[in-house]
């Protein structure tokens, strides 16, 4: 068997540009090829067919570009969270990515498949429970409340995500200020 000649997190982070800017479905095999560099056949020998290539885009971009750290910072509760939310929205000097969530683009193109689906609520459900973890560690709700309100902060994620398109970097980071705003405010009490 020939040794690899590629670097799969390499490829991966030219496809998660390419599916971001062109969408999945307007990527073809051949793109990817002339994008990456690599023949069709070592690709579909990695990730065995595009789908392959989209999940495995999407594990590298939570590994790789959530920033999970932020939810670890010493700043209040709201401080963190408007940090987390706006990081999506401020272009990156390091990669090429657009701003906005890659999870959320390709989860709102491939909403109707089956994969993409359990993809998305298994996000989801990682986000949640940490939002759940930082509750618990940074306020003084219970476990109870602290599911309910990071419910909240999951679903506005969701919708959060989409705000760049429709306003301005300024508007957006005062949406995202005053709904973190309203639904937290139950840790104050």
């Amino acid at each position: 068997m020939r040794p690899k000649e590629f670097n799969r997190n390499s490829v991966l982070e030219k496809c998660i540009v390419l599916f971001w800017k062109e969408g999945y479905n307007g990527t073809g095999i051949q793109k990817i090829v002339d994008t990456t560099m690599v023949n069709r056949y070592s690709l579909y020998d990695e990730f065995e067919n595009k789908d392959g290539i989209l999940i495995a885009s999407l594990k590298l971009y939570i590994d790789r570009h959530i920033p999970w750290e932020l939810l670890s910072n010493p700043d209040s509760v709201e401080d963190i969270l408007f940090q987390f939310y706006t990081s999506f929205f401020r272009p990156s000097k390091i990669d090429k990515h657009p701003i906005g969530c890659y999870i959320s683009t390709m989860a709102l193109e491939l909403r109707e498949t089956d994969v993409m689906q359990a993809f998305f609520n298994s996000y989801l459900d990682v986000l949640r429970d940490k939002f759940i973890q930082l509750l618990q560690t940074k306020s003084n709700i219970n476990k109870n409340e602290a599911k309910l309100v990071a419910e909240q902060l999951t679903i506005f994620y969701c919708t959060s995500m989409g705000m760049y398109v429709i306003f301005s970097q300024q508007e957006t980071e005062k949406y995202i200020q005053d709904n973190l705003n309203l639904i937290t405010k139950c840790l104050n009490k």
